[in-house]
């Protein structure tokens, strides 16, 4: 089908096609331009090893806690075009991962003018984001070295300034393919009060996007109400059962760590009990639904030491053995409390681990979680944190 310089054109614009898809090169994608080709049987093996290779990596990508499909970026003229959600990236670099990526479409939601502000701020002043962006560059270009290539590219073991980053940003676009992220999330993402336990919101319910969870985030729904009603973070609903869980999520603020004022101590933090938060948490359940409570530690990662050995572990066991968690024989209020320790801002410029959590179930939950499948995706996103896919060449770091 030809079409006049001067007619509409055919992808709905109601501008001419001169002025249109002509100056981009021809038709836009979705509008046939050639006839139905019918199949043979080259064409049908071409077909059955694209398909055996997408089951291949959608099996790897679940076994690193990804039960949703990041699409794998199209070439054209010379540079990538990546994908999240609804919003196409173009122009990108041929050679770009999807590290560099996801950390280029942070950036993006950060937005030019926050990063113009913090870029006239000194140092004491400037966001946490903003520091491992920096730290993160500085760590490349040492780290870009003809011993750390792997063909055409380049690894190594991240340091916590650039986990921090690249966990943050895998959260972040989790949430816009998956799911959505509200506004009113980056708006606190970008303050320097506030930060800490808004990262963990988002930590949290990017677990739930990666385990194809559909998310209703509270702090949306009653954004700007004078009075809202005592609410959780969000909802978690599974798409195909339709099953609903309500998820709380409390993260223990250290002095001197995250934008907080006064000096970490290492000997007093490790001692101090988080069972506070915990009884906060619970003030937010709902009555009819499964109920998950996740707690972050915020303590140095222990790289090397058995569960036992762990601090902040042994810390949470004598809450239980005190009974801090017991209903006294009566069905819980809480399907699991989940304590995380995914604190990479401790490792700063040092070689950093992918976290630590630890799980404490309910035996006798009111609102038992029926979902079959839930158990076995919940313990594989948890214990994958902090490793991030290369999805176009399905490398882990």
């Amino acid at each position: 089908m030809k079409i006049g310089r001067n007619q509409k054109c055919p992808c709905g614009s109601d501008k001419k096609y001169k002025k249109c898809h002509l100056l981009t090169g021809g038709f836009p994608l979705g509008i046939p331009t050639i006839a139905k080709i019918e199949s043979t049987p080259e064409i049908e093996y071409i077909r059955q090893q694209l398909e055996e290779k997408q089951i291949l990596r959608r099996k790897r990508l679940e076994q690193l806690g990804v039960f949703i499909d990041f699409v794998i970026p199209t070439h054209f003229k010379n540079k990538k075009v990546w994908a999240l959600g609804s919003r196409i990236y173009p122009y990108q670099r041929e050679n770009e991962t999807f590290h560099e990526f996801i950390i280029h479409a942070l950036k993006l939601e950060l937005g030019r003018e926050w990063w113009e502000t913090q870029v006239k701020l000194s140092e004491k002043e400037r966001h946490f984001i903003f520091e491992c962006f920096v730290k993160h560059y500085e760590w490349k270009d040492k780290n870009a070295t003809e011993s750390n290539k792997h063909g055409t590219l380049w690894g190594a073991k991240p340091d916590g300034y650039s986990r921090a980053l690249l966990s943050l940003a895998f959260d972040v676009c989790s949430l816009l393919h998956a799911v959505h992220l509200p506004e009113i999330f980056l708006k606190k993402l970008r303050q320097y009060d506030g930060y800490q336990s808004v990262r963990y919101e988002i930590a949290i319910a990017a677990l739930f996007a990666r385990m194809g969870y559909k998310i209703k985030f509270f702090d949306e729904e009653f954004e700007g109400q004078k009075n809202p009603p005592k609410h959780s973070e969000f909802i978690a609903t599974n798409p195909s059962t339709k099953e609903e869980v309500n998820i709380e999520v409390k993260s223990k603020e250290r002095e001197g760590v995250l934008h907080k004022e006064g000096e970490f101590n290492k000997e007093r933090e490790f001692r101090s009990s988080v069972s506070k938060l915990y009884r906060h948490a619970l003030k937010q359940r709902q009555l009819d639904k499964p109920f998950i409570i996740f707690i972050d530690m915020n303590l140095p990662i222990s790289s090397g030491v058995h569960p036992k050995d762990v601090e902040w572990m042994k810390t949470i066991t004598k809450m239980r053995d005190a009974a801090a968690f017991s209903t006294k024989g009566k069905p819980s209020l809480t399907n699991a409390i989940i304590f995380t320790n995914y604190s990479y801002h401790y490792g700063t410029d040092k070689e950093t681990g992918s976290g630590e959590w630890f799980l404490e179930k309910s035996d006798n939950p009111v609102a038992p979680i029926k979902s079959a499948d839930f158990g076995d995706k919940f313990i594989t996103v948890l214990n994958s944190y902090g490793k991030v896919p290369n999805i176009d060449v399905m490398i882990e770091t």
